[in-house]
């Protein structure tokens, strides 16, 4: 199976297991008669079948190590053993959809931020997960910030920086990439940036040197396109803040994430703004960076 197909699974999986937690939120008209928790406790059953289908093809496609596979192996094993342990007691069947399915811990997710981005450091092992949505979680930051998943994708189109590195699109062509290739500057100092192309206007991008490798998934909902971004190392807080849709973040915050909604004919240009608000190493030494005290002192 080639690299474009793997990727295009991949988001179609994991659009897939969303779905799958989300219909199975218990509901409280479940516990009123047996028949319902009963069918309740076999929608669950399925649903861990179903979602571990999708991770272990998941895991195989990409470069996922055994240990992972070996502990997502037994986490499903656990979770249906205690599924069948809880019978058809409702209130112990809401605990476990909340704790097996649902959950997501602050430290994992903080976890995760500092440790996966795209310069290969993938520091968070299945094993930190404790629940499917942790585990997606994982896999997910893990797959779209591996830049050798752009790299072994077919070249479509490529440009040259003013420092001269590649600016290049990746994978299958549609309009929407296109355009945001086009449109992105060529005057902006950065090592490569790789943008990924995929089916029903999916869009991945990686800026490296660009908040260390920033990170955006552009993905379409309706007649509305989502923009995610992820910011690995925040070189001057107040230039982040000031990013469309940013969670706010403080001196002491290590990543930054955030979200805003466009639409098709202003996401090239949204796209290229964006990044060239996005601080970088020579922002630290700016009002709001990092580094911004000790310069002051030493002059």
């Amino acid at each position: 199976m080639d690299s474009l197909e793997n990727m295009e699974k991949f988001f179609k999986y994991d659009i897939e297991i969303k779905k799958i937690i989300n219909k199975v939120v218990p509901k409280e008209e479940y516990k009123y008669n047996k028949e319902t928790i009963m069918e309740y406790s076999d929608c669950l059953f399925q649903a861990l079948n179903d979602i571990e289908y999708y991770i272990e093809n998941i895991l195989n496609n990409f470069n996922f190590l055994d240990t992972d596979k070996k502990y997502f192996n037994n986490l499903i094993k656990i979770y249906k053993d205690e599924l069948i342990k809880n019978g058809y007691d409702f209130s112990k069947l809401k605990q476990f959809y909340r704790v097996c399915f649902a959950d997501m811990s602050k430290e994992l997710v903080n976890k995760v931020g500092c440790n996966c981005f795209g310069d290969g450091s993938f520091g968070v092992p299945l094993k930190e997960a404790k629940s499917l949505n942790e585990v997606l979680h994982i896999v997910h930051q893990t797959i779209i910030n591996d830049e050798n998943n752009f790299r072994n994708l077919q070249v479509l189109a490529q440009k040259k920086n003013i420092e001269g590195n590649n600016i290049t699109l990746y994978g299958t062509l549609n309009e929407i990439s296109s355009q945001i290739f086009a449109a992105f500057p060529e005057d902006l100092k950065t090592d490569y940036v790789y943008i990924m192309s995929l089916n029903n206007d999916k869009v991945i991008m990686m800026v490296r040197d660009v908040g260390h490798a920033l990170s955006i998934e552009i993905e379409k909902e309706n007649d509305k396109y989502y923009v995610r971004y992820y910011i690995p190392k925040i070189c001057n807080v107040d230039m982040v803040n000031d990013l469309k849709g940013v969670n706010k973040v403080t001196k002491n915050s290590i990543y930054a994430v955030g979200v805003f909604e466009t639409t098709k004919e202003r996401l090239p240009l949204e796209i290229s703004s964006f990044v060239l608000k996005v601080p970088t190493d020579i922002d630290m030494y700016k009002k709001g960076g990092v580094l911004y005290k000790e310069e002051s002192i030493q002059k």
